[in-house]
């Protein structure tokens, strides 16, 4: 399955890990399959434990869903904290709103532990009102932020405008978000893995796993590993988790990298997304560029290079809707695949018909985010704990 095309940029800002090559069949406690973000965050923490852990990938780690990745990392969902209590009950989405709030809290501690340059910065998000009938819906949201103790300000139109450079109606500026460079994220986190015994191998791909006895995953290329417990970490690929396939889809969105640029941007340069129809979040990056994505579309096509260009400028005109003083043009611009559940919620969590097969499949608009959760819920599991939200995000789920 294709997950991009276009010219990406992140692997531009790539340094060299030397990742391992299977040559033989090998057997381990735990096995995770997919070496991206959430595999080389929950191996990270994994490898606390002190477990044998091997990781394996089908590419090259980093060049999956994360190689697309804008790199927006963010506590609020896509779907807003009143919309989720009126669908599932205000204790349920509460606590799945502190699920992804402590992750980003988390997620602070893990890229100081790692110590290196991943382009890591905390920081807050401004989700901006496009027009004046946006605002009520827009101030229901704040309001139950607000009611349940997280960070969140609310942002007059007329102080967006002084204070931030930004036209439109009004915002709600979050705190505890964060903006990193993903590419770098999953390379330093796997240098540290393979520093800490983790055996990672690249161009592994899975193609039957036995779950009899065990688990015994067969590989491409003709090996076997067998593994105690067996972790699917696979981002947006087909088939490694049947049951999912039923309950979620694959569509597509557009991205651009800019190039540098030399005057200040708005207000703190917070991150920035937006309430429209279309859809709309940019950013700066560490190199001060602006990095923007969004009209997504429905269906996992990547359309022409021509196709592709013309939506990039699209974008870029709609984040100078917002910034009509922004001087800049597009340097890279590329179409991703991403997943999305039917509920807008991720598959985190432990198979109910294996409890020890488990998943962490960040469908929805904050993989990095979910992917942390994950690894702190599939630790609790594995240690033998139940962690107190991990009901918010288990298989199978009724959709309402």
């Amino acid at each position: 399955m294709k997950l991009h095309k276009g010219d990406l940029y992140w692997d531009e800002t790539k340094r060299d890990i030397n990742f391992l090559k299977m040559d033989s069949d090998i057997q381990t406690d735990i096995l995770i399959i997919g070496g991206g973000m959430s595999g080389s965050i929950i191996s990270y923490i994994l490898g606390k434990t002190n477990k044998d852990i091997v990781v394996v990938d089908k590419s090259i780690p980093g060049y999956g869903s994360s190689w697309g990745n804008t790199g927006i990392i963010q506590y609020n969902s896509d779907m807003s904290i009143d919309e989720m209590a009126k669908r599932y009950g205000e204790k349920y989405a509460v606590d799945f709103y502190n699920l992804s709030l402590n992750a980003m809290k988390y997620l602070d501690k893990i890229v100081n532990e790692v110590g290196e340059d991943v382009g890591y910065k905390s920081t807050s998000s401004l989700y901006l009102a496009k027009k004046a009938e946006d605002l009520p819906k827009m101030r229901e949201n704040y309001e139950m932020l607000r009611k349940n103790d997280f960070p969140a300000v609310w942002i007059s139109k007329d102080k967006l405008k002084a204070d931030y450079m930004l036209e439109a109606e009004g915002a709600i500026m979050t705190s505890s978000d964060a903006e990193l460079n993903p590419f770098k994220m999953v390379q330093s986190l796997h240098k540290k893995n393979l520093e800490n015994g983790i055996k990672i191998y690249k161009e592994c791909e899975i193609i039957k796993i036995d779950e009899n006895q065990g688990f015994i995953s067969y590989t491409k290329n003709g090996y076997k590993i067998k593994s105690n417990k067996l972790i699917i970490a696979t981002g947006y690929a087909k088939d490694m988790y049947p049951p999912i396939e039923k309950l979620a889809k694959r569509d597509t969105t557009y991205s651009f990298v800019s190039r540098p640029i030399n005057s200040h941007l708005w207000g703190n340069e917070e991150m920035v997304w937006d309430s429209a129809q279309t859809y709309l979040y940019f950013r700066k990056t560490e190199e001060h560029r602006l990095i923007a994505g969004g009209r997504d579309e429905s269906g996992e096509d990547l359309k022409s290079i021509e196709e592709i260009k013309k939506n990039g400028e699209i974008l870029l005109k709609s984040v100078m809707e917002y910034y009509p003083n922004l001087d800049t043009s597009i340097e890279y611009v590329w179409q991703s695949v991403f997943g999305v559940s039917k509920d807008g919620l991720p598959f985190i969590g432990r198979d109910e018909n294996n409890p020890n097969k488990y998943f962490a499949l960040g469908f929805g608009g904050n993989g990095t985010c979910y992917s942390v959760a994950a690894a702190f819920i599939i630790k609790d599991f594995i240690e033998g704990k139940n962690h107190p939200y991990s009901y918010t995000t288990k298989l199978p789920r009724e959709y309402k």
